[in-house]
């Protein structure tokens, strides 16, 4: 990994978790990574959420509910959260 990709990472996980920042009006929750796959992509490239462990790992996460049911209950798309991620960084992320 290079400086400068692990710089981005770090930027990523110093927003928090998007989840609870941008949709549940949560403030300062610290986030892990979550690499959002997609088909065809491998894990190393893939574009990168920052979510806290409950939201990443945990029953309500994505890991704990899959994809469609993270999407289903939180009624946002893992696209939708890509894109605020995005904004708050201040350039074209994905």
């Amino acid at each position: 990994m290079t400086k400068d990709e692990k710089n981005t990472l770090n930027k990523i996980a110093e927003l928090g978790c998007i989840l609870c920042s941008e949709f549940l009006g949560i403030e300062g929750t610290p986030a892990e990574l979550h690499h959002v796959r997609r088909y065809g992509t491998k894990r190393s490239t893939s574009p990168i959420l920052p979510l806290c462990p409950e939201h990443h790992r945990g029953n309500s996460g994505f890991h704990g509910l899959g994809v469609k049911g993270f999407e289903r209950k939180y009624q946002i798309s893992c696209e939708e959260l890509l894109e605020r991620v995005s904004q708050k960084l201040g350039k074209g992320y994905e």
